[in-house]
């Protein structure tokens, strides 16, 4: 049977009944229980000045903090906290200019641990790799976030970010995930702030066959504004990092406070954060602690008032694409996408291949002798 230890109170209690119920000499009881003279008047005179509180150790908290920060800190701190709930390092920019006094980030962290706004820090994770684009519109990132329920209505925002500013240039709320719906999106901000260098979206903008071959609808219509497409490996949100970053903070920061009983309200609320909190006010941790609006402008590329039809040379030799996807050339029946159904590509033969383009990017190359009558996959 395991030995009982006795709490430390009771044995303090038990060394005050020595001498008080038992009149024992104070030297003797501190001699029978193991402690020096200086502790055991100092109990003694506790228990006679509080009995009940005496033997419990006391707080060794400071009875007063003369270095710690005034009250009307904390509040600043807890107020940009509780209307936009970034962390410290977000906060301690915002009011570095209208607090005087302000402490340190750290500090900063400790008012928010303290007053129960964040939770304890948990194990660091591994780093991951980072990329980012040297000049705004180069590259813009474009994904549906988790659909939520508006005015009894399924509602996804689409979402669409520049990659080196981190500028938002759209937050839609759309009834659909298709492809059409997000191209209608990005056409309005193209004819609004100009046209990127790139797109880059997740496999579900991309071609949506087996082997995945040619070229998406949507992929096809960025082609023809000279715009290239690019997408993240399947199952690899990490490529679309930015924009999946982004829908974290939608999560955390937007979501507890948006109205959503109709949807005029919570398309409203989108677009006021849109402009006059995330893009204008909200610093970022990897732009300096500086705001989106700082590192962005308007693309140069201006988006024509149509959409352009695929250009090739005259002497050029086409083939038109019939469902579902495919090309003739040569007794050959060749896969360039369902996307391009309707739509004219053009075959440029070399030594030992012929290569498939539309517009001005190559689709497919193909080695001759490996052509046969039958479905090129």
């Amino acid at each position: 049977m395991p030995w009982k230890v006795a709490p430390m109170s009771d044995i303090r209690f038990a060394f005050v009944h020595h001498i008080l119920t038992g009149h024992r000499p104070v030297a003797e009881a501190c001699r029978q229980f193991g402690i020096s003279r200086k502790t055991g008047y100092k109990w003694l005179a506790r228990y006679r000045q509080q009995p009940r509180q005496a033997l419990v150790d006391r707080s060794r908290r400071p009875t007063r903090s003369p270095d710690r920060t005034p009250p009307r800190i904390e509040q600043a701190v807890l107020q940009v906290r509780d209307r936009y709930g970034w962390g410290a390092a977000k906060i301690h920019t915002v009011l570095a200019d209208t607090v005087d006094e302000l402490p340190s980030v750290r500090t900063v962290t400790r008012i928010l641990r303290r007053h129960g706004r964040i939770r304890p820090p948990a194990e660091p994770r591994p780093a991951d790799q980072r990329f980012q684009r040297s000049e705004p519109n180069q590259l813009w990132q474009i994904d549906f976030k988790g659909p939520l329920e508006v005015g009894r209505q399924r509602v996804i925002p689409l979402s669409l970010l520049d990659d080196h500013s981190r500028y938002l240039l759209a937050l839609t709320p759309c009834h659909d995930v298709t492809t059409r719906t997000a191209w209608d999106v990005l056409w309005q901000v193209m004819g609004a702030v100009g046209m990127p260098e790139a797109v880059l979206a997740d496999n579900a903008f991309g071609n949506n066959s087996k082997r995945r071959l040619g070229l998406s609808w949507f992929d096809a219509r960025l082609v023809r504004c000279g715009i290239r497409p690019i997408h993240g490996r399947p199952y690899h949100p990490q490529t679309q990092g930015k924009v999946e970053r982004f829908h974290g903070t939608l999560q955390r920061e937007l979501w507890p406070r948006v109205r959503r009983d109709r949807l005029e309200h919570f398309a409203a609320d989108l677009d006021a954060w849109r402009q006059s909190v995330y893009n204008t006010l909200r610093p970022h941790e990897a732009l300096g602690q500086e705001p989106p609006i700082l590192h962005w402008r308007p693309s140069k590329r201006q988006r024509p008032d149509v959409l352009p039809p695929p250009d090739y040379p005259a002497d050029a030799t086409l083939r038109k694409v019939f469902y579902p996807g495919l090309i003739h050339w040569r007794r050959c029946r060749i896969r360039v996408g369902q996307g391009l159904v309707g739509q004219c590509v053009r075959l440029e033969e070399r030594d030992h291949d012929i290569a498939i383009y539309y517009a001005w990017k190559e689709i497919r190359s193909l080695a001759v002798d490996h052509l046969d009558r039958y479905t090129v996959n």
